[in-house]
């Protein structure tokens, strides 16, 4: 890892979890994606679900973080997490339901430093039912997740 390289840890909490069943996708499951697999996956019947990856940081030209490794995605500007809706089948991944992106880009290269230096996790928690009892499938930007920087 360069020198010029942090590591971060994540903690994502995932709470309200709209159960098992989605308009006949069953059992219903949630993971977290690596590169193009879903790993880590749980039912979604839990009371929570908890993923906790680690991304690179490099700080930017203009300051901003640069989010990197295998479950860093999108674009340099716009990186962001996926979470994964799955249907499993026999311990094995039988369908894809949808994805949720948890966007980064509004986390400060000077946060995620002060977390990394101090082997900290930056925490957020996402409530994962929609108003219409449906799992969220959408882009997860900051005015939706609470983070604990």
């Amino acid at each position: 890892m360069p020198t010029d390289e942090l590591q971060l840890t994540l903690e994502i909490i995932c709470t309200d979890l709209p159960g098992l069943e989605y308009e006949g996708h069953l059992p219903l499951h949630l993971g977290i994606q690596e590169d193009d697999d879903i790993i880590e996956t749980a039912p979604a019947d839990r009371e929570r679900i908890v993923f906790r990856p680690t991304l690179r940081v490099r700080k930017n030209a203009d300051g901003s973080a640069n989010f990197l490794g295998p479950f860093a995605h999108g674009p340099r500007q716009e990186r962001f997490v996926y979470l994964n809706w799955v249907v499993i089948k026999d311990k094995k991944q039988a369908e894809r339901i949808g994805r949720i992106k948890l966007h980064l880009n509004h986390i400060a290269y000077a946060d995620a430093e002060k977390a990394a230096t101090r082997d900290k996790t930056m925490k957020v928690r996402l409530q994962l039912t929609s108003e219409k009892a449906k799992p969220v499938f959408a882009s997860i930007r900051r005015d939706r997740a609470r983070w604990e920087l």
